[in-house]
């Protein structure tokens, strides 16, 4: 009885693992890949790309975390300029003009702007490579 009271529990461990296991491989097919980020004083911009970051269709998204309200207002696909300073990230669609600015430079910092006026500014995280390809 004992014995066989071992083999269920050892039985359900291995399932319980193998279940375990293949939700990690499903939900790793749905990451994030964050391709820029803007640690600012009131908001949290992070551009990605959602999915797998080596498909071709693979959208690249903005989101904006609004840090006194706790709320994530802007989570859309946008759209990526490259500029001899840096990259500009904006919102394809929308009624106002989301617009990240991330700079080549490491000693400047990151700006977000909504239709052109600039809200809020603060430390890149994470950046793309240069758009100037150099450092």
């Amino acid at each position: 009885m004992l014995k066989q009271v071992r083999q269920l529990i050892a039985y359900g461990t291995i399932a319980t693992g193998a279940a375990i296991a293949s939700l990690a491989v499903a939900n790793s097919a749905s990451a994030e890949m964050t391709i820029a980020y803007c640690n600012a004083e009131a908001y949290a911009i992070n551009v990605y790309r959602d999915g797998d970051p080596e498909a071709p269709d693979n959208e690249l998204k903005i989101r904006v975390f609004w840090r006194e309200k706790a709320i994530v207002f802007l989570d859309v696909p946008a759209i990526r300029e490259p500029n001899p300073e840096g990259y500009n990230y904006s919102n394809q669609f929308g009624e106002n003009q989301w617009t990240l600015f991330v700079p080549n430079s490491e000693a400047s910092s990151c700006t977000l702007s909504r239709d052109g006026r600039v809200i809020d500014d603060g430390e890149v995280t994470q950046r793309e490579p240069s758009s100037t390809g150099g450092i």
